[in-house]
Parts: C-alpha cells; sequence; structure tokens
C-alpha cells in the first residue's frame, strides 16, 4: 500500500506543476466544464488537496525568506541584511493555491461530485463531504489571515453554473460564516448515519478518514479562528471558546491527535527550493535555549564545527558590526536542524539523510496554549497553568518525535528528567505574574515549523518583544528601526481583470480600516483582525 501512496503523491506532484504553469484562461476553461471530473472520485481529490496544500515556492519564499527572517526564527548566512523586511517580492503563495487549482477546487469539487450521485448512494458520504469541508474552512481562513477579504462563497462554482466573478467576503463575515460551516461540519461527524459510512481510508494521510480525529480538527481550527478576534470581537470570542470546549471528549487530548502532514516517501518536500541549507539559527531564541537547557535545543539548530552553539544575529545593524564571525562560516555560526526541514539535507559529512518530512497544521501544543492564554485572559475559567504546563510537554515531545522521524544528525531521545528539568526553571516554571508573557514565549518556541503562526502570535500580542522572558531584539539597519510586514500585499487593482469591479469594491472597503495602509500593496497596513 505504501507504494500504491508514494505514486499518488507523485502524480499530485505533476498536477500540481501543470496548475502553476498553465495560464489562467487554462484554468478558468477547466473549471467551467464539468466533464474535468467524470473520471475523478471524492477520495482523489482529498489526496491531490493534501499533497498540493505543501509548495516548495511557499517554503523557499513565504516561510524560509520571509516570516522566519521577521520573525527571529532564522537567518541568512551572513544574518539579515539592511533593511530586510522591506522584501515582500513573490510572497504570498497561498492566494493562489486555493483558487489556482491546488487545493480550494479540488475541495470544493468533493460534495459536488458527491451531490452528483445517485440518492441512495449520497448517505454514505455524509463524513468524507464533511472531513474535505473542514480542510476548505481552514484553508480559506488560513488565506483570508494575511489577504482580509477574498472571494469565498460565490468561489469555484463556475463548472457548476456559478459566476466566474464571484464577490469578496469581508473577513468578518467570512469568519463567521466558516465557524458555521465547521461547527456543522463538527456535528455531522459526531451524527450516527442510517448507512455505513465511505472512508477517505489511505487517500486521507493525516488520520487515515477517522472522523473523531477530524472533530477535534475543527473544534482546534475554531479556537484558532476565535483567538484571531481578541481584539475586534470579544463577544464572539466568548461565544465560540464557550461553545467549542462545552464537550471535553472532542477536543485534541494528546500528540496522537495533532493535524500533522507526514509524507512518507523522502522524495517529497526534498531538494531545490525545499532546502533549508545555509539558514542559521537565530542568536536569540538559541541563548535562551541554552540558557534553560531546553531538551529542544538540539532538535532544533545542530552545533557549530567545534561543537558549539553559537547564534546568528537577528537585527542587521549586530550582523554587520560582527561581520567577522560569518566570514568564518559553519566554524562559528550554528545552522538550523537542516533534516527538520528537509529531511534528505546534508549532514556535516555531506551524507543526504532518509527520514520523514513533517509539517504541522495545528498541533496539541498549539491547543494547549490557546487554551492556556484564554484562561490567563479569564476568558474562561481553566487553569492557566496546566494548560501551559501540557503544552510545554507536548511541544518537547512532538519535536522529539519529529527529530526522530526525519532523522536528524545525532539525534538523542528526549527523556522525561530533561522535561521535568527544564519546568522547573526559573522563567519557565509557570508565573501567574507574567503568565501572557510566558505563554506566548513558549508558544513561539513550538511554533518552530509553523512560522505563520509566529508572525499571527506576534501580530496579536505584541510578543515576543524585547521584555518579554523570551527576548527578542528590536530590528534596525543604521540606526533606524525595520518594521515589520504585517500582511500580503494584495496587489494593485487591474480594471482589465474579470473580476476587477469585486475586487476594487473589497479594496474600498478594506481602505475605510484606518490601519489599511498607503494602498493594497503595503505589507506594512493591517487587515480586520490585525488592531493595534
Amino acid at each position: 500500500m505504501k507504494k500504491l501512496i508514494q505514486i499518488t503523491i507523485v502524480s499530485g506532484i505533476m498536477i500540481s506543476t501543470l496548475f502553476s504553469s498553465c495560464k489562467k484562461s487554462d484554468f478558468v476553461e477547466d473549471n467551467i466544464d464539468p466533464n474535468t471530473l467524470y473520471s475523478v472520485n471524492p477520495e482523489d481529490q482529498f489526496l491531490a488537496a493534501t499533497v498540493g496544500l505543501e509548495d516548495d515556492f511557499e517554503a523557499y519564499y513565504d516561510n524560509y525568506r520571509r516570516i522566519m527572517w521577521w520573525m527571529q526564527m532564522s537567518t541568512d548566512t551572513r544574518g539579515n541584511r539592511k533593511n530586510f523586511t522591506r522584501d515582500v517580492s513573490n510572497f504570498n503563495t497561498r492566494y493562489g493555491k486555493i483558487f489556482y487549482g491546488r487545493v480550494g477546487p479540488r475541495l470544493a469539487d468533493i460534495p459536488q461530485l458527491i451531490n452528483k450521485m445517485p440518492a441512495d448512494q449520497q448517505a454514505a458520504y455524509v463524513y468524507e463531504k464533511n472531513i474535505a469541508q473542514i480542510f476548505l474552512s481552514y484553508y480559506a481562513f488560513y488565506v483570508s489571515d494575511i489577504n482580509g477579504s477574498i472571494p469565498y462563497t460565490e468561489a469555484f462554482q463556475a463548472r457548476y453554473g456559478g459566476t466566474l466573478s464571484p464577490k469578496y467576503d469581508t473577513q468578518s463575515d467570512l469568519f463567521a460564516l466558516l465557524d458555521k460551516q465547521l461547527k456543522e461540519a463538527v456535528a455531522a461527524l459526531k451524527s450516527t448515519p442510517s448507512v455505513a459510512q465511505k472512508s477517505y481510508g489511505k487517500n486521507d494521510q493525516f488520520f487515515n478518514g477517522d472522523p473523531t480525529k477530524w472533530i477535534k480538527v475543527g473544534n482546534a481550527v475554531r479556537l484558532k479562528i476565535a483567538m484571531r478576534m481578541t481584539k475586534v470581537d470579544a463577544n464572539r470570542v466568548k461565544t465560540i471558546v464557550t461553545d467549542v470546549l462545552s464537550n471535553p471528549a472532542d477536543q485534541m487530548s494528546s500528540i496522537g491527535d495533532s493535524w500533522v502532514f507526514v509524507a512518507n516517501s523522502s522524495s517529497f518536500g526534498s531538494g531545490g527550493n525545499w532546502s533549508p541549507v545555509g539558514f542559521k539559527a537565530p542568536k536569540p531564541t538559541l541563548d535562551f535555549m541554552v540558557a534553560k537547557a531546553d531538551p529542544r535545543l538540539r532538535l532544533f539548530y545542530n552545533t557549530n564545527l567545534q561543537g558549539n552553539y553559537v547564534g546568528s544575529y537577528t537585527s542587521p545593524d549586530s550582523s554587520f558590526k560582527y561581520a567577522a564571525l560569518y566570514a568564518r562560516g559553519d566554524t562559528i555560526i550554528s545552522n538550523l536542524q537542516y533534516r527538520m526541514f528537509d529531511a534528505t539535507a546534508p549532514d556535516k559529512a555531506g551524507n543526504a539523510g532518509t527520514g520523514k518530512n513533517y509539517y504541522p497544521l495545528i498541533t496539541y501544543a498549539e491547543v494547549c496554549f490557546m487554551r492556556a492564554e484564554l484562561a490567563a485572559r479569564g476568558i474562561t475559567t481553566e487553569n492557566a497553568a496546566n494548560w501551559y504546563t501540557a503544552g510545554v510537554t507536548a511541544s518537547i515531545k512532538f519535536y522529539d518525535l519529529h527529530a526522530k522521524e526525519a532523522a536528524i544528525e545525532g539525534y538523542t531521545p528526549v527523556t522525561d528528567a530533561e522535561i521535568n528539568a527544564y519546568l522547573a526553571m526559573p522563567d519557565i516554571a509557570y508565573n501567574p505574574a507574567k503568565g501572557l508573557d510566558q505563554i506566548a514565549s513558549q508558544a513561539y518556541i513550538d511554533f518552530y515549523k509553523n512560522p505563520n503562526e509566529a508572525w499571527a502570535l506576534y501580530k496579536r500580542t505584541g510578543m515576543p518583544n524585547p521584555s518579554t522572558v523570551l527576548p527578542l531584539p528590536v530590528l534596525t539597519s543604521d540606526g533606524a528601526v525595520n518594521a515589520i510586514p504585517r500582511r500580503a500585499p494584495l496587489g494593485l487593482l487591474d480594471v482589465t481583470s474579470p473580476n476587477s469591479d469585486n475586487r476594487k469594491i473589497a479594496y474600498d472597503l478594506m481602505a475605510k480600516d484606518p490601519g489599511f495602509g498607503q494602498d493594497p500593496n503595503d505589507a506594512f497596513g493591517r487587515i480586520w483582525w490585525d488592531k493595534p
């Protein structure tokens, strides 16, 4: 069966390459012709969407060279360069993936394919339809998260008689709709249908079609959406959180519940644009982890050629000041643990790895930190200390498993004694007086493989910063502060575009927010949920 899965993955990559190279006119033609799907089944579309979720262009630009540098999660081989935060070129790959064939259309096809089946067959696809809805709702949130208003309610429907000019949904309306869809999907997965249910099986490379796991994912996505709104709609946050947490059995409760794509084929996510070779370990986080004996230190970063941990300066002025250190390369400055990003990356001797690539979407540790923060803010009556401790523990255990599966260089298993000693460290042991600070600092560390969430955390809370438990310095070039981008550049209005009228309406509405920025391309402007 593994051989079949790997062959399907390669086919998915070929399809993704095709879509990325085709003209948009070809995409439109395919998406208005229902005959395109005659030989496709829901299970194949689900697998194709899963494979299309991870993209080497997004890894290369959006993560490695944009968000991770902005968030001081790594640096260039020479440290971060002057005014590096101004470069937002080739950014926002996710927008194309939801609309131009890689993820959105494939997931949106699933209910259409099911609805075209005879009525007596459709009853067997309740679970598959709603699992696909959870996946699509999450990805729409992920795209809107940095773009604001996007087409959604009228999108993906052209080949089924819908419009080629879908309206844009405001982010506020979209978040409300997505929460509703997720809630309904969870309820459907908890129901007992009248007939035996079809299963995605191996085509669901996350959970093998297990509806109980997807129930937990749906609720975790609802919590994530609620967290984004803490500054803009406290009442809605409270309502969602109370509803989601009303049934403890429906929540993630172990790292085994984490929503992670594990590529069993070492050829997927390896080499070329996927390669993190040359990126350096960031001095602020590395120094903090060394000082606190964090067990994740050896999982995240490699020692230099002298066997020591030495981080790279994240502020351009500091990188310039200590340029002599960078001239000595790996002899002095530690690298990222390359195989945590590309399991085939070479070790110090140049040997390629043969492990597995992990792509976390929402982990149990993240859910713990969300619940810890909600408790610390008084939004729930749960015990913040307990959820914080559970989050730190889950994060360490998750990355220990990830490192083992990725076969990182010099892997040594993390012990319970190490975890317990770490949890007893000053500034690690939970202190209610600085609870939100500690939660944010640990969540930031946990987002080592999920930089978008580190970026969102910073925009939501302003943490980490120079005064937090894990201090991140202000980034400067020639003494001037380097501001951090806060959204994707949206592209200037093209009046020749088929959907320019709806796009203009969306831009005009977003521009009414005083924080939107100078124009749609201003990456330093803000979208609806991102408030000072």
